[in-house]
């Protein structure tokens, strides 16, 4: 196919004839019932022997399979010529956008796709100009090359698929059995031919963001409208796009529940309170700025992601993974009464609010709550590491995309939060991050009432004094004995496991080296100790994000978030 077929290809002209063929398969459908029930059922039926049933009766049988035969075919053709459509439409995206970006440079674009630039007229030319220019019209000719090539390959394998309808058409001849099972997995669901020009599923959120802006707004816009669900949760996408889809899917899910008698469910409360919490974003502008909702799906626990502040645009954006016992509930509206720390939305704009106020001049915020891990109940299950394990490449993804979709020239100030449990997802995450080169680190962690990082030392994630720590002293939680301690003392009781493990090591914690201690490396900033009546054992654990506490913590942690590290009351580590 050459450049000028693609890009002026009317693409409607294949709808039309699908549409066709669809309205022919639906009138042979009826056909096909009406041989059903008046000739083959009542043949059967009447139970019909003799040397004439003998003869009659593989006819039947005959016509039966060419009628279903013919019936699947038709039933094929229209799908396939929608999904080519698709396929030529994309190309056709691609090529359009590469000329448009062409025509941006000054570049002439030859008949075979060759892309050339004309001589500097200027009388002093920057070194480096002409193979400056060279390079950015390879670049062009690529993407417009590899258009041509996506639709001749597509215009093939549809011209192949006809070519063997026709063929059937003209012979008369059925299907047969291992042609109808090859049909059906051409057909089937997951084999769409669209999906080959989507990024692969290990594609980077870099590769994913350069595939999204290759297409020209006819292709973003038919992704929208055609395949929400492929690209509304897929890191690299710009968090406008994402917020709008997760939106759509967020409202129409929830009218379906509603409408199929399931408001009382699990699945229908819990979108709910995401619903709830973006209803009271909206109403109140003068007090939070506008919610981004990133991800969204009933996938395990229920997954939720918002961006107070759009993360593409703002210089300092801040990550927050929260702990156990969080799902959807708590991202939803704060009840009433409402304990200050238990409400891991309110802890999140708490957090936006400090750092808006201390943010450079010229700068902006964006605060995330990033809930897109199944976190642990209250029982032995968080015990366990695993679901942590399970959650950090999704997370390391997802701070990755947070630079993928950044716009404007500096790249953005990201810091990683995690608070308890959270904090050894953000620790394996962090490590990924920086050994993995397919990801992207954040600039600063911030782990908060840490039972441990998954790691025991801070040199361990390769971010030498941009990792800290706040643990007050009146949290149990910092305190934890580590799991082989308590799974060694089984004999002697959980008291003697506490007590070996403050004497033979007292820096040691859950899930490794306390990272609050002198033993782990972390700088160690001060939260001040307090406590709440209403909750003596766990206050202080749920204090860190919120300004009831009294003391510096959500300062500090504003600081580091907005670049502010000098500014960080810093304590000795225990």
């Amino acid at each position: 196919m050459d450049l000028a077929s693609l890009k002026n290809a009317d693409l409607a002209h294949l709808i039309t004839a699908a549409d066709a063929y669809d309205a022919l398969h639906r009138a042979f459908t009826q056909h096909v019932e009406d041989w059903r029930k008046g000739t083959a059922l009542p043949v059967r039926d009447l139970y019909w022997t003799g040397e004439a049933a003998r003869a009659a009766a593989p006819i039947i049988y005959a016509t039966s399979k060419k009628l279903h035969g013919a019936d699947l075919e038709m039933t094929a053709i229209g799908k396939n010529l929608r999904d080519y459509a698709d396929l030529f439409a994309l190309a056709q995206s691609k090529l359009r956008k590469a000329l448009d970006d062409a025509a941006a440079k000054g570049f002439s674009v030859g008949d075979s796709g060759a892309v050339s630039w004309l001589p500097s007229t200027s009388a002093y030319t920057a070194p480096g100009w002409e193979d400056k220019q060279r390079a950015a019209a390879e670049e062009i000719n690529k993407r417009i090359v590899a258009a041509l090539t996506e639709a001749t390959e597509a215009d093939r394998q549809l011209a192949a698929l006809l070519t063997t309808y026709t063929k059937h058409a003209d012979t008369g001849n059925g299907l047969g059995i291992a042609a109808e099972m090859d049909l059906a997995a051409a057909n089937a669901t997951g084999h769409e031919p669209w999906k080959k020009d989507m990024p692969e599923e290990k594609a980077t959120p870099t590769e994913v963001n350069a595939w999204w802006r290759s297409l020209d707004p006819q292709g973003q816009e038919w992704f929208r409208k055609q395949h929400a669900d492929a690209i509304r949760n897929l890191d690299g996408i710009p968090a406008q796009e994402r917020d709008q889809l997760n939106r759509t899917y967020l409202n129409s899910r929830l009218n379906q529940l509603w409408d199929e008698g399931k408001k009382e469910s699990e699945e229908y409360k819990r979108l709910r309170a995401i619903q709830l919490r973006l209803e009271d974003n909206r109403a109140n502008p003068a007090t939070q700025p506008l919610a981004y909702l990133l991800g969204v799906s009933t996938e395990g626990n229920g997954r939720a992601v918002i961006s107070f502040g759009n993360p593409d645009t703002a210089t300092d954006v801040s990550a927050y993974v929260p702990g156990i016992t969080s799902t959807p509930y708590s991202l939803g509206p704060k009840g009433e009464p409402y304990q200050p720390g238990t409400n891991e939305s309110e802890n999140t704009l708490n957090l936006w609010r400090e750092a808006d106020r201390r943010k450079k001049p010229g700068g902006s915020v964006a605060s995330v709550v990033w809930l897109g891990y199944d976190a642990p109940d209250a029982d032995p299950t968080a015990a366990s590491g695993e679901a942590a394990a399970k959650g950090a490449p999704d997370y390391a993804r997802f701070l990755t995309g947070l630079r993928a979709s950044h716009e404007g020239g500096a790249p953005p100030h990201i810091t990683s939060i995690g608070h308890s449990y959270g904090s050894l997802v953000t620790g394996l995450a962090t490590r990924l991050t920086v050994h993995d080169p397919s990801y992207a680190p954040p600039d600063d962690v911030v782990f908060l009432g840490s039972p441990g990082v998954g790691t025991h030392k801070a040199s361990d994630l390769k971010m030498p004094g941009h990792v800290w720590v706040g643990a007050a002293a009146d949290d149990p939680v910092t305190h934890l004995p580590s799991y082989d301690d308590l799974r060694n003392a089984t004999t002697f009781g959980t008291a003697v496991a506490v007590a070996q493990h403050l004497a033979f090591d007292p820096d040691g914690t859950w899930y490794g080296t306390d990272p609050a201690s002198r033993t782990f490396g972390a700088t160690r900033f001060s939260v001040d100790d307090w406590s709440a009546a209403a909750s003596p054992m766990y206050g202080a654990h749920t204090k860190y994000l919120t300004p009831e506490n009294g003391g510096p913590s959500l300062g500090n942690i504003a600081a580091v978030v907005t670049g502010h590290g000098g500014d960080v009351q810093r304590v000795d580590r225990r």
